[in-house]
């Protein structure tokens, strides 16, 4: 396992000059405190000082200087802290537009707020349930990472993460049911690659959709269910043959509750809740339908803790044959 430093940027901020003028602007003012303001934890800030190309190579480095010294003086009047800054200036090296005239977009400075990190190179692979390997991909998330990676052929990938957080990883394969990983590296340790076997989703099967669950009696989902939305959204994207149905389904131990009941009509607009998100967000209403089950098929019968009840109100995919 390989490693490397680097930084989780939480926001990046451009601020602009007038020509041979080092002076911050009140719009520029604003963005500074505004980052400032923006600042979680204990970020540090990244100043990065450029030119346009009229003038001499050390009278734009010297200009460069003084529009990051500016920005710099206008941050910590702002409170960002003196101790959590690293400055650069690059006069007229970086241009954004290559030119040898005016141009206010090469009259900056770049501002990032970020974490310094260390990171270290994860490797894994995609398979099916026999342990062939699948070429898909793999989403990464973490506190201020946000990454996309592809596995080749023969189902490999390698991807940086940061040690000492937390991390989930989704990996995703054409035609294949999605699955989520949650892992935490440490420099000291070097694991093994890992294997993610993904179920074919092939018509006549299903999955709960992990994590997606509701409040009581509500088609409000729980906060910590927002997150699993997007990953079913990639699902659909990344196997764009498939149809599905979405399964909405109740907690309500007892007989069952049929058309006309509060139950059926529950366990309907769950499913319709996932669906209208679907459609929304640009997969076509002919891959998808949502039916209500009321408590038909409850996972647990007779919930007997929190989390079983929880486990019962969900939502399922069903995968539909092209044919329906």
């Amino acid at each position: 396992m390989g490693y490397k430093d680097s930084v989780e940027v939480h926001r990046i901020d451009t601020i602009y000059f007038a020509f041979g003028s080092a002076e911050i602007s009140p719009a520029a003012l604003s963005v500074v405190r505004q980052l400032v303001q923006d600042r979680p934890d204990t970020l540090e800030l990244y100043l990065e000082g450029h030119t346009d190309a009229v003038g001499s190579y050390g009278a734009n480095d010297k200009l460069a200087m003084a529009r990051s010294q500016n920005t710099l003086s206008a941050a910590l009047q702002e409170g960002w802290p003196a101790g959590s800054v690293e400055i650069r200036h690059f006069g007229e090296r970086r241009p954004v537009i290559r030119t040898n005239e005016r141009e206010w977009r090469n009259r900056r400075v770049l501002l990032r707020s970020g974490l310094p990190r260390r990171y270290a190179r994860f490797r894994g692979l995609v398979a099916d349930e026999r342990g062939l390997p699948l070429p898909g991909g793999v989403v990464a998330h973490g506190r201020y990472l946000e990454d996309t990676v592809r596995a080749g052929n023969d189902g490999s990938y390698e991807i940086w993460l940061p040690v000492d957080e937390a991390v989930r990883l989704d990996v995703y394969a054409e035609n294949h049911f999605f699955k989520s990983h949650e892992l935490t590296l440490k420099e000291a340790s070097t694991p093994e690659p890992l294997v993610t076997r993904l179920a074919a989703a092939a018509p006549g099967s299903s999955m709960d959709v992990p994590d997606l669950y509701f409040v009581s009696n509500r088609t409000d989902l729980l906060e910590a269910s927002f997150p699993t939305l997007p990953r079913l959204l990639q699902f659909m994207r990344t196997s764009p043959e498939l149809s599905i149905e979405l399964a909405g389904h109740v907690n309500s131990p007892g007989s069952r509750k049929g058309p006309g009941s509060w139950q059926f009509t529950l366990a309907e607009n769950r499913a319709k809740l996932i669906h209208d998100y679907l459609i929304k967000r640009g997969i076509s209403p002919d891959r998808l339908r949502y039916r209500g089950y009321s408590n038909y098929e409850m996972v647990f019968p007779r919930p007997n803790s929190p989390q079983e009840k929880r486990a019962n109100r969900r939502v399922e995919i069903r995968i539909l044959d092209k044919r329906s």
